[in-house]
């Protein structure tokens, strides 16, 4: 699904819903094609039953943290949940959900990039992760394409305005959020691509 309007202000929640959804019928269906009840899973992923079951029928947002959590405890990586851009000239990008409030993230490099992996971050204001994670990726760049973006890694804060940029490891805990009171963007490049599979067995 590729949408555009990312860069206007309200861009972080168009498309909101359906993407929910799809998530959401993502992660119910690994589950099943797996096994795994309910219960299995929301045990792995320190969720409650009840709410991995609304996540699964797209009717809660969940923060990142959340998130790879449900992937680690369904033996995926958050990767697999991407649609990836088929095509070599990608125009604005795949909207996919990586989890976190009012924030709109597109993917901007093709399935076939091994070496890295570029995301566009869309953040609301008062939008951000839902608190710190760790991505299993060496490297982590970030640039701040407009507005401020408040970056925190390893307890460090650092604000990413437009021009701005950072680089530390996906290992290291980090969150990040709109502290600002208008529409913020950030440009991610991983590298290497976040794992499609996760390293150990559901």
């Amino acid at each position: 699904m590729s949408i555009g309007d990312g860069r206007t202000a309200g861009g972080a929640e168009t498309g909101a819903a359906a993407l929910k959804a799809s998530t959401g019928a993502q992660l119910r269906k690994i589950r099943l094609d797996r096994g795994l009840s309910l219960t299995e899973v929301a045990q792995r992923a320190e969720v409650t039953k009840g709410f991995l079951s609304q996540l699964e029928r797209g009717l809660t947002s969940v923060s990142v943290p959340t998130l790879l959590r449900v992937c680690e405890a369904l033996g995926i990586g958050v990767g697999e949940l991407f649609a990836y851009p088929d095509e070599q000239v990608v125009d604005s990008g795949n909207r996919i959900g990586m989890g976190g409030e009012g924030v709109a993230e597109y993917l901007l490099t093709p399935v076939g990039a091994t070496a890295f992996q570029v995301f566009r971050s869309v953040i609301e204001p008062g939008g951000g992760t839902g608190g710190p994670y760790r991505l299993d990726t060496a490297t982590i760049f970030a640039m701040g394409l407009s507005g401020s973006t408040r970056l925190i890694v390893g307890g460090e804060t650092r604000m990413l305005s437009e021009g701005a940029s950072t680089s530390f490891s996906g290992q290291t805990l980090h969150q990040f959020d709109n502290p600002g009171t208008t529409v913020s963007e950030v440009l991610w490049v991983l590298s290497p691509p976040l794992p499609r599979a996760a390293r150990g067995p559901a």
